[in-house]
């Protein structure tokens, strides 16, 4: 009977134990910062995550409960690096970043948080411990379990039931709404949950435009070689871009000194996070309308219905099996393990198609900012380079020799394009900025630096003799506030491509007579900010 009693006991400690272990990123944020957080806002999302283990807890088979519970713990590794780290939880944004990433970035996003395993291992060994003290304890009886699952029930319908802590009107089906989604699933463990729902049901949608098509032509066709190219950067923000004519530092010397060169001043990316940025770069969806990207091919779509050749390189987020929608359709995708590899790609590739469309995303100036070769160490003491050195410079030198790097690349495809003698243009866009501090670098909260990002436009001479209204269109767009939103429009106008009405919209691309100044938003988790307000 004692025995019975101690393995009885042990089961619900055990049951104790996974709540606090899961729900252990509120406690600490609770506990660490001073939020003033009524209990209600508290309390409402640890009574559900209670019901849930309670009901995982019916399972006779113990295996089931450990499983799932193993998977809420590995993304409360994460959310305790998120607060601790970056003082935020995880958000659909950050949840896309994890499910895109690969291999090196997360070896990279590891050893940068190297400090957070004091509180890490412990988490785990705890987890250990309590699944080999469950698994090894005699079930209580299923009543006994059933009557703890039941007990939460009535405690999970009463907190959910609206309430304003303000008004205490408990009739607004508004104040439900906000109370449930915005307090509710933003915070863990159930903003897993949500945002895992939210992330396979967009990847199910992209997998069901097979047979799209926006069905568009030429308005002009171009009976000499042409090469368009769209070269998605990484991570460079607009404040430390030379061709901003700002910086201090020559951070881009050599793309500065390239004819046809038009810099736009008054960019901004319409989310702050890979994942969220460069689809809506890609394809005409925007932060009020970003379902469209699930919905609809990208601009490749576009090059292949006007019988080009069209070429993706897979690195950064496009190498990605859950981005594999942005490139749908795609004539020939080439995998490579550098950024120097992908400018011989687009060099070898010019040289053998006369109707090409090439896209790429460079790994530029991701963090670590250690993606540069010796050559191009020039701002030191770096964090690449020189290890054990204190200073506030550290991450400021790498990420300039990162930009510098990378403006080598593009300066030597530009060249290379020009020996072709084709009617070429070339898009680069960084994908988002960075908040850089003097020992951590990161983005995804929305700060300015985040989103103000560099935007330039190449043109071949034979591109600019042949269109001539378009150029001077585009001049006279250089500080005009214009976003992620205008790409996929100005693309199709520059190349040509002509969309049916029910997906043209000419006043979005900055190169039409048409373009008007629109209202630019920013996604940030679920929330749509407006930037020029």
């Amino acid at each position: 009977m004692q025995q019975n009693s101690t393995r009885k006991s042990s089961y619900w400690t055990t049951f104790t134990v996974f709540i606090l272990l899961i729900f252990s990123p509120v406690c600490v944020k609770f506990l660490t910062d001073a939020w003033g957080e009524t209990w209600l806002t508290f309390t409402r999302p640890l009574t559900i995550c209670t019901s849930i283990v309670s009901v995982l807890f019916l399972f006779k088979k113990k295996i089931v409960p450990i499983v799932v519970l193993s998977i809420f713990l590995f993304f409360t590794i994460c959310e305790w690096v998120m607060i601790k780290n970056y003082d935020t939880y995880m958000t659909l944004d950050h949840f896309m970043a994890f499910a895109t990433t690969n291999i090196e970035e997360s070896t990279k996003f590891a050893n940068n948080n190297l400090g957070a395993l004091w509180y890490i291992i412990p988490l785990v060994l705890i987890f250990i411990g309590t699944c080999t003290l469950y698994y090894r304890s005699t079930l209580p009886t299923f009543r006994n379990r059933l009557i703890t699952s039941t007990i939460c029930i009535p405690l999970t319908i009463l907190h959910l039931l609206p309430y304003d802590t303000n008004t205490n009107n408990i009739d607004s089906f508004y104040t439900f709404k906000s109370c449930i989604f915005e307090n509710t699933f933003t915070r863990p463990p159930l903003n897993i949950i949500h945002l895992s729902k939210i992330t396979f049901r967009q990847i199910y949608r992209s997998m069901q435009t097979n047979d799209f098509q926006f069905h568009s032509t030429r308005i002009k066709e171009i009976s000499e070689k042409e090469i368009y190219v769209l070269a998605i950067g990484e991570s460079v923000r607009y404040s430390n871009c030379s061709l901003n004519k700002i910086y201090p530092r020559e951070t881009m010397p050599l793309i500065a000194q390239q004819d046809n060169l038009i810099f736009f001043h008054n960019y901004y990316s319409s989310g702050t996070t890979t994942a969220v940025s460069v689809p809506m770069i890609l394809t005409r969806a925007t932060a009020k309308e970003n379902a469209l990207k699930y919905r609809e091919r990208s601009i490749v779509q576009v090059f292949n219905e006007n019988k080009f050749t069209t070429v993706v390189i897979k690195r950064g987020i496009l190498s990605q099996i859950s981005s594999a929608y942005l490139y749908q359709g795609v004539d020939y995708t080439v995998d490579v393990k550098s950024d120097a590899e992908v400018i011989e790609k687009v060099d070898s590739l010019s040289h053998i198609h006369d109707k090409l469309f090439i896209m790429f995303q460079l790994q530029g100036s991701h963090f670590y900012y250690d993606n540069f070769p010796d050559e191009f160490n020039k701002w030191r003491p770096n964090c690449k380079t020189d290890k054990g050195i204190t200073s506030d410079s550290l991450y400021i030198n790498a990420y300039d020799n990162t930009i510098l790097y990378t403006d080598y690349l593009l300066n030597a495809m530009v060249d290379s394009i020009k020996t072709q003698n084709a009617h070429a243009v070339v898009w680069y866009v960084s994908d988002h900025g960075q908040t850089i501090t003097a020992t951590q670098g990161w983005h995804g909260t929305g700060n300015k630096e985040e989103y103000h990002i560099p935007l330039f436009i190449w043109f071949s001479e034979r591109y600019k003799n042949n269109n001539l209204q378009i150029v001077k269109q585009l001049q006279q767009q250089t500080f005009t506030p214009i976003n992620s939103d205008n790409i996929f429009y100005t693309i199709c106008g520059m190349a040509h491509m002509q969309l049916p009405l029910e997906y043209a919209h000419p006043t979005w691309d900055i190169s039409s007579i048409d373009f008007l100044v629109h209202p630019r938003q920013l996604l940030l988790g679920n929330q749509i900010i407006n930037l020029d307000e």
